[in-house]
């Protein structure tokens, strides 16, 4: 979403904008990311000061990861919430700045993906090494045969 200040002044607050945003050209390639469906976000918006704005979002995807073991695709949906704040005031930390007279949403949505894909994903089951059989329990060396007690 992008909404220039002058449009955010003329609004009544809270302001909530639906959108539908196509984030495959950043996400594509991106560490085990093969592909994102596009990105289903619900923004409302509360003025908190001069150009300071807060920002929940909604933010519903799915994406195509490389499974971890047998690095064959797989669907991780992410359905998640955020909150940012978005402002020109510098000297705030941990906001995301407003540049030149547009609020720009991007990186804000692009970030929280990011934070709830996991490091690594897989489907892949585990097998827990099984009892050895019997025929393998009477397989041993004679020269330790004695020790086959001790154990």
């Amino acid at each position: 979403m992008q909404l220039t200040l002058a449009q955010l002044r003329k609004v009544t607050f809270p302001y909530t904008v639906e959108e539908d945003i196509d984030l495959t050209d950043v996400l594509n390639g991106f560490e085990d990311i093969i592909s994102v469906s596009n990105v289903h976000v619900t923004s409302t918006i509360r003025e908190r000061g001069i150009d300071t704005y807060h920002i929940s979002f909604h933010i519903v995807c799915e994406l195509t990861l490389e499974d971890s073991v047998s690095l064959e695709p797989v669907s991780y949906p992410i359905d998640t919430r955020a909150e940012e704040i978005f402002t020109k005031d510098e000297t705030l930390e941990d906001v995301f700045l407003i540049d030149g007279i547009t609020l720009n949403t991007k990186e804000a949505i692009l970030t929280n993906i990011l934070c709830e894909k996991p490091m690594s994903y897989t489907l892949c089951e585990f097998e827990s090494d099984p009892e050895p059989k019997e025929e393998e329990k009477s397989d041993i060396n004679p020269a330790f045969a004695a020790l086959k007690d001790l154990i």
